[in-house]
């Protein structure tokens, strides 16, 4: 991954966090965090790919979530 990718993913990053901070309380952000920080340095080692952590997160979700 070379530093434009780099900086584009930390630019969605940012971006999402925004987001993250209008639909939860801090109390839930501040469990997150961990979790997301660890996320994002996986993505940015080149260890995984956003495709995957996104697509992990949503299996996790379906499984929280049965229908």
């Amino acid at each position: 991954m070379n530093e434009a990718e780099k900086e584009r993913l930390k630019e969605i990053f940012r971006s999402s966090k925004g987001i993250v901070d209008h639909e939860f309380s801090q109390e839930v952000i501040d469990a997150c965090k961990p979790y997301e920080d660890a996320r994002h340095q996986r993505i940015l080692n080149g260890e995984t790919t956003l495709e995957q952590e996104e697509a992990a997160l949503m299996a996790e979700w379906r499984r929280l979530n049965p229908k």
